[in-house]
C-alpha cells in the first residue's frame, strides 16, 4: 500500500478560487482512508459525500444515503466504485475544478493494489452469496431431485444394466459436499 505520509511529497494540488490546497489534501487523505477501510458508513461524513458527489461524475446522487447504497454497501458495489474512479478521465482545469485530486486518486488506486484487493473481496462475496442461494434452494428440493441433479452434474446414470435404479456410489467433493450437507 502507498503510505499516507509519503503521498504528501508527490501531491501537487492547485488551489481554486473557492478551495485551498489543504482542502484538497484533506479530501484526498480521507478518501484513501475511506477506501482502505472498505468504505464504512461511519467514515462517509456529510462533508466528504458533498465533495465526492461533485467528482468523478457522481452528480446524479441527491442524498448521502442513496449514494452510499448505490456505491458502497456491498463488496461488489465498492469494487464498481473503485473501478469507476480508476477508469475515469478527469476533465477541467485544476484552478477551477478538483481534476487534480481525481487524477491523483486514480493514480493511487492503480498503484496501491487496492483495486486487486477489492476484486478478490467482491469475488468472494459473490461466491458466498451464490452458495447461500444454492443451499436455500436445495433445502426446498426433494431428496430424489437432489440425487438426480448430482447424477446429472457427475454424468452418471440412474439405471443399471437391467433398467432398474442403481445407487450412486460417488460422493460429492469439495464445494458440492458443503452444499449437500443440509
Amino acid at each position: 500500500m502507498v503510505s499516507l505520509d509519503d503521498s504528501r511529497a508527490v501531491w501537487q494540488f492547485t488551489p481554486t478560487k473557492w478551495h485551498t490546497v489543504a482542502d484538497k489534501e484533506k479530501f484526498a487523505r480521507h478518501y484513501i482512508k475511506f477506501v482502505q477501510a472498505r468504505c464504512p458508513f461511519e467514515k462517509f461524513h456529510d462533508w466528504f459525500y458533498r465533495r465526492l458527489m461533485q467528482m468523478f461524475m457522481h452528480i446524479a446522487h441527491y442524498s448521502r444515503f442513496g449514494f452510499y447504497e448505490t456505491w458502497c454497501d456491498t463488496a461488489e458495489k465498492r469494487l464498481a466504485l473503485v473501478q469507476h474512479h480508476a477508469t475515469f478521465e478527469s476533465l477541467g482545469d485544476a484552478r477551477w475544478t478538483w481534476s487534480d485530486v481525481e487524477m491523483t486518486l486514480k493514480g493511487w488506486i492503480l498503484e496501491s493494489g487496492i483495486l486487486r484487493e477489492y476484486e478478490i473481496e467482491a469475488a468472494a462475496a459473490c461466491r458466498t452469496r451464490i452458495l447461500a442461494i444454492a443451499k436455500a434452494t436445495l433445502r426446498e428440493l426433494k431428496d430424489e431431485d437432489i440425487f438426480r441433479l448430482l447424477q446429472e452434474r457427475n454424468g452418471t446414470s440412474l439405471a443399471n444394466e437391467n433398467g432398474k435404479g442403481a445407487q450412486l456410489h460417488s460422493s460429492p467433493q469439495g464445494e458440492q459436499q458443503t452444499l449437500f450437507q443440509i
